[in-house]
């Protein structure tokens, strides 16, 4: 097994490459997955991205087998707010926005208290051109953020605010709350509501919440500071891609109001400038690299941030999380 930094001796992500009998073998890459876990954390929490090259994962069920090998027990992806298909054993594709925009730079479910560990991605079919998964040291855009803009992140945090429709409303914007929950049963949601210290208001609508998290994370192993949130993404006046969903809960505080809206901890609203100067220095920090079907992306969630370029033709990547 080889393993280099890329070409450009860039710190992410560390390429990790097959010899001999292991290569184009995903059946000998779960083996060796599962006797090199602890050499896998060691090299996500120095270079927080790790890609796998040349062992031919051709399909979800091999994909499942070697991510299980890693992390066997794989998370649902209840309480998440990006369209995507369950395909079983909890392996997803990844977000379905239109092709044409950009998802982007974020941390996994950061909007959440169960944001997932580690994040992998595997790409059947690469597009025939774009659809790159951008991805940007959080320590880095931490680094590289305006002084005072990262401080009020860090000592005020982010409310994150929704009104999901009820899932009788088709025509409503984003996902349902029965999609977005992975249940039909009120009762359930309420759990899942309570467990994350989530408030929460059944509406005539649908489901209202609003949850308090932080808007940078300390590493619980290498102690180091990160970016770690979604305000940009989720803030209703901001252009990102999820604006095109008809994001209507700030201008319209009323009840009939559906969507997201992200403001300060305080719950004083997030200036634009602010959120655009998130966006700088997100960018500074960006790496992209093309897929290659059957390669295998593994992101430590809170080192690492990752999006979506957009693209043209067929693109199948599948996501894991753990």
């Amino acid at each position: 097994m080889g393993t280099r930094l890329p070409v450009d001796d860039g710190t992410m992500p560390l390429l990790i490459e097959p010899h001999g009998d292991l290569e184009g073998s995903a059946v000998a890459l779960a083996s060796w997955a599962a006797e090199h876990r602890h050499d896998l954390d060691k090299w996500l929490h120095r270079a927080g991205a790790v890609l796998m090259r040349g062992f031919g994962i051709g399909s979800a069920g091999e994909f499942h087998d070697v991510v299980a090998a890693v992390r066997p027990q794989l998370l649902n992806y209840a309480g998440g707010d990006s369209p995507r298909e369950a395909l079983g054993d909890r392996i997803y594709t990844s977000t379905e926005f239109p092709p044409d925009k950009e998802i982007g730079l974020h941390n996994e479910l950061s909007y959440t208290r169960t944001w997932p560990e580690r994040v992998f991605f595997c790409c059947l079919v690469a597009a025939h051109s774009g659809g790159e998964t951008h991805i940007a040291d959080s320590r880095n855009v931490f680094a590289q953020m305006d002084r005072a803009v990262r401080d009020r992140f860090s000592e005020k945090g982010v409310i994150y605010r929704q009104h999901l429709r009820d899932g009788s409303d088709e025509l409503g914007p984003g996902k349902s709350w029965q999609e977005t929950f992975e249940t039909t049963k009120r009762a359930e949601v309420e759990r899942v509501c309570a467990s994350q210290g989530m408030e929460f208001e059944w509406t005539h609508r649908g489901l209202r919440t609003s949850l308090h998290n932080p808007g940078v994370l300390t590493h619980p192993v290498t102690g180091e500071t990160c970016w770690f949130n979604q305000a940009d993404l989720w803030h209703a006046r901001f252009d990102c891609v999820k604006a095109q969903e008809n994001r209507t809960l700030a201008e319209t505080p009323a009840d009939e109001a559906l969507g997201s809206h992200a403001c300060y901890g305080d719950g004083s609203e997030i200036p634009i400038g602010d959120l655009t100067s998130v966006r700088a220095a997100c960018k500074r920090s960006e790496r992209l690299f093309s897929w290659q079907a059957g390669d295998l992306l593994i992101l430590d969630n809170i080192l690492t941030m990752h999006g979506r370029k957009p693209f043209k033709g067929q693109r199948r990547v599948l996501v894991a999380m753990a």
